[in-house]
């Protein structure tokens, strides 16, 4: 979909074939937005490296998918807090599904947003 629409994009992952590595690999030029489902084992270094994106100005925005558990630590409440003018949660009404895994691993999860222009409004939003 994404080359039917004409959007710049690049598909990484922590580790794969190709050597790309998210925490490595630079974003496509004028990227405007990234969107992860990254591993919940490493979101403090996800987070980190997002937010070192935005101000290296190589995205303008993200939107992570995380455990709701994310916004409980008092380290990463402060990396939220030092972006709170322009962060957004949505936070989903029932657990997600992830295809592929047992009831175990479903759980509460939500998207920590960042410089979303139409999110700006209501930062916090139950979807």
């Amino acid at each position: 979909m994404a080359e039917e629409l004409k959007l710049k994009y690049r598909a990484t992952h922590i580790f794969d074939d190709l050597g790309n590595d998210f925490f490595t690999t630079e974003p496509p030029k004028d990227c405007d937005l990234m969107i992860s489902n990254p591993p919940f084992s490493e979101q403090n270094r996800i987070i980190e490296r997002s937010f070192e994106l935005v101000e290296a100005n190589k995205i303008k925005s993200f939107a992570l998918l995380l455990p709701l558990a994310t916004l409980e630590t008092e380290k990463r409440a402060n990396m939220f807090q030092k972006y709170e003018d322009k962060l957004a949660i949505l936070i989903f009404k029932k657990r997600i599904k992830f295809l592929g895994h047992t009831q175990s691993f479903n759980r509460g999860c939500c998207w920590v947003c960042y410089n979303i222009p139409a999110l700006r409004e209501q930062p916090i939003k139950w979807v």
